[in-house]
């Protein structure tokens, strides 16, 4: 009968676990990223969208109607 050794069968426990927690970190570093870039282009398509929005409300200038 083979002998268990208990200290090995715990190192590559504790092996198994790091890697998996290294594992899981590297998939929430990239959702994190992918989450803050479709963040980004929201924000930049909202902002982009009230510029055209208000641009023109701005721009209006009631004097041009008096130059005529």
């Amino acid at each position: 009968m083979n002998r268990i050794d208990i200290a090995d069968i715990e190192r590559q426990a504790r092996q198994m676990r790091a890697d998996e927690m290294r594992r899981l970190s590297g998939i929430m570093a990239e959702r994190t990223g992918l989450y803050f870039r479709l963040l980004g282009r929201t924000l930049t398509s909202l902002a982009k969208l009230l510029n055209e929005t208000l641009r023109p409300l701005f721009s209006w200038n009631p004097q041009r109607l008096h130059h005529r």
